[in-house]
């Protein structure tokens, strides 16, 4: 299958990059009809949100907050805007020149017409100058679409930036939901476990117990007090890590109850690898890349035919600015340059070429790594529900063999510290339900990363 998907995505490499590319607030898309391989005939609507995978109350809140307020992504935004700057420096070389210049100066010159006498030059002197490059073979198109490219592939990764963002705080989410209800339970272990030392004090004074049992329920109580304070911590540095992605206190962001148990499980994403592969903005940025080469490739190569330009020029001195043109001269008309032998430029060439390659590999690399990324993710996603089931049917029996000895108990034929074992033994199995089911949705935030999931249109 591996290397279905990978001819599969091969396959579409072979297009022609987009020309007239408006770059403009964010439409960063490329147009459905170009053949820019990584959305070809691709139906937006297969790929689903975040949200319709994991459902959780106070994500999107918090990954909105997140996009508002995280200094690291606000870096992402202003490392766009000097890339989109450069893109219109790059593109500007192809557009005429025109430059004006007025200076004054002091000086004397000997001139055949003087007879070599030395005479005082014109104190003013101003120049204006006009160049133009006709785009012969496409060098300055390649130029600027190679600049384009370069502007894409920042963008992509800015996308892909955000995934790993937005994955970032919902796996923080997750983590706090599941360490607050596993501290929920912790303290009703200690309560049970405190009084069970306390009832085993009770008969060691009465002389039904020895000390060595009693000690030994006083060291589980206080393992339970050591692994509280340990889960506490725990749970105040996920708190302080959220806090910092979203820029905000958690105050009024954390709903009354956050308990893992209490968010729907997710499920399976009703999408193929291949479709969820064109969408990876990594690949997109890879292959922007290798565009990007592609046509700058393109451009040293014309760089090496001849080039004509159209130029004009002219210069004016004069001793008194009321008479401008009292001593001038101009000169205009075409330029062909001819390069006959350019070592470095050549050069120059063959090592784009070797970048192409290069960049081709990697692109294919990533496209690899991507495939195995989904692989494993889906069948992690799918190894942890069979956990979480098996956790939950040892719960459920921890559960009936609980309420059987409380009956027990009730009807005297069953002891207190049966009573408490049962207990004990019941959140126990609670505890162990909700580690499995945290990693199902750890797997399952992986793989909506790896599928290059994100949050709805509205985030």
């Amino acid at each position: 299958m591996r290397k279905v998907y990978l001819f599969l995505l091969l396959g579409i490499l072979s297009g022609c990059a987009p020309t007239n590319i408006k770059v403009t607030n964010g439409e960063n898309l490329f147009p459905a009809n170009e053949k820019f391989s990584l959305q070809n005939d691709l139906n937006i609507t297969e790929i689903p949100s975040l949200q319709s995978l994991i459902q959780m109350q106070g994500l999107e809140t918090l990954v909105t907050r997140g996009l508002e307020n995280n200094y690291d992504w606000k870096v992402q935004l202003a490392q766009i805007q000097v890339v989109r700057a450069k893109v219109g420096l790059s593109i500007s070389g192809s557009r005429p020149s025109l430059s004006t210049q007025i200076g004054w100066r002091e000086g004397k010159e000997k001139t055949r017409e003087s007879g070599f006498a030395e005479e005082p030059l014109p104190n003013w002197q101003g120049a204006a100058s006009f160049n133009w490059e006709i785009d012969m073979w496409g060098k300055w198109k390649a130029i600027k679409d190679s600049s384009i490219m370069h502007f894409y592939e920042a963008e992509f990764y800015k996308e892909a930036a955000k995934i790993s963002f937005i994955h970032e705080i919902a796996q923080s989410w997750v983590l706090l939901a599941s360490q607050t209800e596993h501290l929920e339970i912790l303290n009703k272990l200690i309560e049970s476990q405190r009084k069970s030392t306390q009832f085993y004090k009770l008969r060691v004074d009465v002389g039904e117990e020895d000390n060595s049992t009693l000690a030994k329920q006083s060291l589980a109580y206080q393992r339970l007090l050591t692994k509280q304070a340990r889960l506490q911590r725990l749970l105040e540095m996920t708190k302080l890590r959220l806090q910092y992605l979203v820029g905000d206190s958690l105050d009024t962001t954390l709903p009354a109850t956050h308990n893992i148990s209490k968010i729907r499980l997710p499920q399976l994403p009703k999408v193929f690898p291949t479709t969820a592969l064109k969408e990876r903005p990594d690949l997109k940025a890879k292959e922007a890349k290798l565009r990007e080469n592609l046509f700058l490739e393109k451009s040293k190569t014309y760089d090496l035919y001849p080039s004509f330009a159209f130029q004009a020029s002219g210069i004016s001195m004069s001793s008194n600015l009321s008479e401008p043109f009292r001593q001038w001269k101009a000169s205009i008309g075409p330029v062909l340059t001819i390069p006959i032998w350019s070592p470095q430029k050549k050069s120059q060439l063959k090592v784009t070429i070797a970048q192409s390659e290069l960049y081709r590999e990697e692109w294919k690399a990533s496209v690899s790594l991507a495939i195995e990324e989904i692989e494993s993710a889906t069948k992690s996603f799918l190894m942890s529900k069979n956990e979480l089931s098996l956790a939950t049917d040892a719960h459920q029996e921890a559960g009936k063999i609980s309420s059987v000895t409380k009956a027990k108990f009730k009807a005297g034929i069953a002891s207190m510290l049966d009573l408490w074992a049962d207990e004990k033994e019941l959140y126990e199995t609670q505890s162990q339900l909700i580690t499995a089911r945290l990693k199902v949705f750890q797997f399952a935030l992986d793989l909506s990363k790896a599928l290059g999931l994100q949050m709805g249109p509205n985030s």
